[in-house]
């Protein structure tokens, strides 16, 4: 998953959202030839952990069946407690045994929550659509100079609840900001225009409008479980 930040250099950047795109259209194209529904709140995602971005699309977790642990499986949070884990260890279509890093997963599912992996930490998505939006603590150094040393600076972090936005079709975050928002809605040039008529003000007013806007008119279509 790629995480787009405004020091991160444009052509790596526009490389790597090339190869995603080319990775994430043709699963796009599978579900065409399948049954699939626009995601809506009554959608239910299949409990498990999705080892990718893809999974996540196709809504095809590594189930709760599959998982071996001794936490009984009738327990509500049984997926979090897995993930409080440092691994995770389950059988594949095959039947073979597999170990896996907690930290190396997309994200999971519980309780029809899904919850992704940002800076080795999961957290829930608040809307869930072709754009999705979710908060993540951010860790800040702050340097601040000590009055009672002569010429001494001291290091200490601080973390910060920002927000954040993932492109289902390019499985890259961004920040949520009117920058990055200037740049998705290009894909809809009649909400791109519209918003950008907007001063500067009123674009950091918008940008919620505007998500939900974007997800209106380009719906996540996800596969029908049956």
């Amino acid at each position: 998953m790629l995480y787009k930040d405004d020091a991160f250099g444009d052509m790596f950047f526009k490389l790597g959202k090339l190869l995603l795109i080319i990775y994430f259209i043709f699963p796009l194209k599978l579900i065409a030839q399948y049954d699939s529904v626009a995601y809506s709140r009554d959608y239910e995602f299949v409990e498990g952990v999705f080892l990718n971005g893809v999974d996540f699309k196709f809504n095809r977790p590594i189930s709760k069946l599959k998982i071996i642990s001794n936490i009984p499986k009738e327990q509500l949070d049984f997926i979090k407690q897995i993930m409080e884990s440092r691994t995770i260890h389950y059988r594949d279509s095959i039947g073979n045994e597999i170990l896996l890093d907690k930290l190396s997963v997309w994200g999971y599912c519980q309780n029809r929550s899904i919850y992704i992996n940002f800076n080795n930490e999961f957290n829930r998505l608040n809307v869930v659509g072709t754009l999705c939006h979710f908060t993540a603590n951010f860790e800040m150094q702050v340097n601040y100079r000590d009055n009672f040393s002569y010429n001494a600076t001291l290091n200490n972090s601080v973390q910060e609840l920002r927000h954040y936005v993932y492109d289902t079709q390019t499985n890259t975050v961004f920040d949520f900001n009117v920058k990055n928002m200037e740049l998705l809605l290009k894909n809809d040039a009649d909400l791109y225009l519209n918003f950008m008529n907007f001063k500067k003000r009123q674009k950091s007013e918008a940008i919620f409008i505007y998500l939900r806007k974007y997800n209106e008119n380009h719906p996540f279509f996800l596969p029908v479980i049956k």
